[in-house]
């Protein structure tokens, strides 16, 4: 097997079969560029303590020099925190892991394991205000970045005792912590009994927060946080400079390091260089340090717009203002990026994601507005149980940050596939009017032959989302826009529809129409609204090419093939036994059967969940995911989140730290 190994080894070193793959050419082998760092930074740091004691060096100049040994040996925690080290040689585990904790100590607060664990959550949620733990290194400026920076690793102990106190992952570092803090705290006490705490305030202490500051704005601020962008390909920025690499140890190609974290932090530049066509190809932020056009000190113009791969966006959006438009709903309207929003098609809906009570909950809403209006805004009503409609509704407030992705769906206006429409016709039930209001104003404002006639049924008056702008509709467009009501429970004074939208209500209402077998017919509402609707338009004689319904069902994919058991032993001596489809991975079997095994990112990238296939057969879903290297997937090594049974498995959590 050791044969083998070396040979694979050897083989990646020497033959890179595409670009797409070339990064695992350097992440492979011992960093032995990073051990020497290791080795330089001890032998500093005793050098520095005995030139303090013989008088050589003073105290303002030990801390500056315990500030750059801090920043130097932070570099050597954080490829130790990812397996950069040994890569996939066995021998060398054991002292990348002695390296990693060995250069924590320089922090006194900040454990090895804990770091390593709660960083690949930074890697698995980039930019995300709720899951990011380096969202803390926050704010559209300098100054406000400048305030956080410091204390970055107390916000990760915060987050140890809040957010992560049951997070399976952080509690398996629980252990190893308290062994760090009674060898810190020793150290510490020894110095205060020795009468020397002045000492340790200048050399010890106001270093880690002088580090920390740096380490902070080159990690996280400058590469991160000018940006809103979640997506893989924009939520992280090169920044080049001549000789910046050196200064930044390798942090100025810090996207590298997100695209490929397995990849040693002196070879950052080499995959850059190797795969530039492709992330000029993704729309991924490039930039020279200090371009004429920079908006801010350490800010990015490209970061701040919206950029997208395909037309995709993932963004971390700030509520501008809450509308309240009736009792139970209201319009979320978010800020601008730099006076733009993406481009989006009426009848488009974005997914909002919010973590409520330790879980992250993601729900559809529809954009209300016209393309050309220059907003984003959507329409969310309160649903009885609903936890993100009841948070979105009583909770949340203009200036707090949500997780905004699409645009998505193809129930889509065209407007200039529609020019010649003479008819369009919307039939909305409830909050079913999002989408059809941004249609409505559309094909009003860009299609001036069009008659729009929209058919709106709601259970009273009080109930009619959007009410002022409807009725600012039948002002502005007199002549085209027709508005139909039907309500349940009608209030005194109407005369108009009343009731359920039966067959017979919806034929006598588009009687009124002058043709309608030639309009264009556009349904969102409840499903046994919709139903009915589609059966009397097809039973009128409608060609189903007119007629498009708006579904936001969202299925979860059923088990497909054979089902194999799945047996996990977990580190912390725990087994738990899953009944796995071929088409499933292991991590989604034990989510959807309860089970928490660790891991962050899901997607094969940050390697938390990496496991030793013991017994049986198992594939890939990404074969090659970033998070497993190929000596490592020799030694049987796979990870939960890309491990597909094809016979009964036994797995057992690796311990990475």
């Amino acid at each position: 097997m050791n044969a083998k190994v070396s040979a694979t080894v050897v083989a990646q070193k020497v033959q890179v079969t595409s670009k797409a793959d070339g990064w695992r050419a350097y992440s492979s082998g011992v960093a032995w560029g990073t051990v020497t760092l290791f080795f330089g930074v001890l032998a500093g740091y005793i050098a520095m303590l005995v030139a303090l004691f013989t008088g050589t060096l003073n105290l303002v100049e030990g801390m500056f020099a315990a500030t750059l040994l801090i920043y130097l040996g932070f570099t050597v925690v954080h490829e130790a925190g990812h397996g950069n080290i040994a890569h996939e040689v066995t021998w060398m585990k054991p002292f990348e892991r002695i390296m990693g904790w060995i250069s924590t100590l320089l922090f006194l607060v900040l454990p090895f394991g804990l770091f390593a664990k709660i960083h690949d959550y930074h890697h698995a949620f980039t930019n995300d205000p709720d899951r990011d733990p380096d969202h803390w290194v926050s704010g559209d400026t300098w100054l406000e970045a400048s305030l956080r920076a410091p204390t970055l690793a107390f916000n990760y102990l915060y987050l140890t005792a809040t957010r992560f106190k049951d997070d399976p992952v952080i509690t398996q570092t629980h252990r190893s912590s308290l062994v760090y803090y009674l060898v810190t705290l020793s150290i510490v006490l020894g110095l205060l009994g020795s009468g020397l705490w002045f000492e340790l305030l200048i050399v010890g202490i106001l270093p880690i927060f002088l580090a920390s500051y740096v380490l902070g704005m080159l990690f996280d601020w400058i590469p991160h946080m000018p940006t809103r962008q979640q997506s893989r390909y924009q939520n992280t920025r090169s920044y080049l400079f001549p000789g910046l690499g050196f200064l930044t140890m390798g942090q100025s190609y810090h996207h590298i390091h997100h695209l490929y974290p397995r990849v040693t932090w002196y070879n950052y530049k080499r995959v850059f260089d190797l795969i530039r066509p492709e992330l000029e190809e993704k729309n991924a932020p490039i930039e020279e340090l200090f371009p004429s056009n920079v908006p801010g000190f350490g800010q990015s113009l490209n970061a701040l717009e919206p950029r997208s791969l395909d037309g995709f966006h993932k963004l971390t959006l700030r509520v501008e203002s809450i509308q309240q438009v009736t009792a139970e709903s209201v319009a979320i309207t978010f800020e601008r990026m730099n006076g733009r929003v993406f481009s989006f098609k009426a009848g488009q809906y974005v997914t909002l994601s919010k973590l409520i009570d330790g879980d992250v909950v993601t729900r559809c809403y529809s954009l209300c507005e016209a393309p050309d209006s220059g907003k984003l805004t959507v329409g969310v009503k309160r649903v009885k149980n609903g936890r993100l409609s009841v948070y979105l509704n009583e909770i949340l407030k203009a200036g707090d940050e949500l997780t905004v992705a699409g645009p998505f769906g193809d129930f889509i206006f065209d407007s200039d596939a529609s020019m010649n429409a003479k008819q369009v016709t919307l039939i909305s039930g409830g909050s079913g009017i999002t989408p059809n209001l941004a249609i409505a104003k559309t094909a009003l404002a860009r299609c001036p032959d069009t008659q729009v006639h929209l058919i709106y049924a709601n259970r009273s008056i009080k109930d009619m989302m959007f009410l002022l702008q409807l009725n600012q509709l039948l002002f502005d467009y007199s002549d085209r826009f027709n508005l139909t009501n039907i309500f349940e429970q009608p209030h005194a004074s109407w005369h108009g529809e009343t009731g359920y939208l039966t067959e017979e209500t919806l034929l006598r209402v588009l009687a009124l129409q002058a043709d309608p077998l030639e309009s264009a017919f556009y349904v969102c509402g409840p499903t046994p609204m919709k139903d009915n609707v589609v059966k009397t338009l097809k039973g009128l004689g409608v060609k189903d090419s007119q007629v498009l319904v708006e579904e936001f069902a969202q299925v979860t994919p059923r088990p497909e093939g054979d089902v194999h058991s799945v047996k996990i032993e977990l580190a912390n001596g725990l087994t738990h036994e899953l009944s796995v489809a071929e088409n499933q991975t292991v991590l989604q079997a034990a989510q959807q059967e309860g089970v928490k095994i660790s891991h962050a990112c899901g997607v094969g990238q940050c390697g938390c969940c990496m496991m030793l296939v013991a017994e049986g057969e198992s594939e890939l879903a990404i074969e090659d995911a970033p998070g497993l290297l190929s000596g490592e997937k020799d030694r049987g090594l796979t990870l939960a989140c890309q491990c597909r049974p094809k016979s009964a498995l036994l797995l057992k959590e690796v311990q990475t730290i």
